[in-house]
């Protein structure tokens, strides 16, 4: 019987080829892949907290700049996207006033168009005078947002609206906690 040994490198690459047909013949089942995308990370940091003051009885809104996300370089070549979901957290810090804090999340392929997409998620939260109130919401995404993560490049838009509800300004800060993609894909590895 000839014993084959390995050594140095040869022993890494030949462990990693090990282990990456591992994953890749018993991973999810089928040769499925779950791709998680933190959209999050692709803001700049000051983008996730936003102050407002909002007057009595006047909506407030803020509108980010489009975030552009770039992905995985050539994930579409051997990936077919199957399902995704966002997870969106948000914590309101209400100082003064009371009513409602709308966030809205959008996705398309073009920075000047993303705002007049159909958004993927609105978020409503009730807010109280001197409360720290968390929003968090989990929705499926349809197949236009789907084909969008199966490219290297795409785009998000994110609109904040505050709708006071008393004759009191409302006003403090909303901070971004999770913009979470997860997505299931289907790989074709032949």
């Amino acid at each position: 019987m000839k014993i084959t040994r390995f050594a140095g490198r040869m022993q890494c690459a030949a462990l990693g080829a090990l282990a990456l047909t591992a994953l890749v013949g018993t991973g999810c089942g089928k040769n499925r892949v779950l791709l998680n995308v933190d959209a999050l990370s692709f803001m700049d940091a000051s983008q996730a907290q936003q102050p407002y003051s909002a007057p009595s009885l006047l909506p407030f809104s803020v509108r980010l700049p489009a975030v552009p996300i770039n992905l995985v370089e050539g994930f579409a070549d051997f990936g077919t996207a199957e399902a995704a979901s966002l997870d969106i957290g948000l914590l309101y810090d209400n100082q003064t006033g009371q009513g409602q804090g709308n966030f809205t999340v959008y996705f398309g392929d073009d920075a000047s168009t993303v705002y007049s997409t159909a958004p993927v998620a609105t978020l409503d939260t009730d807010l109280q005078p001197a409360a720290v109130t968390p929003g968090a919401i989990r929705i499926d995404m349809d197949q236009r947002v789907l084909d969008l993560f199966t490219s290297k490049h795409l785009v998000m838009g994110l609109d904040w609206t505050w709708n006071p509800q008393s004759a009191q300004t409302m006003q403090g800060t909303c901070s971004v906690s999770k913009l979470d993609v997860h997505m299931v894909s289907q790989l074709s590895v032949f």
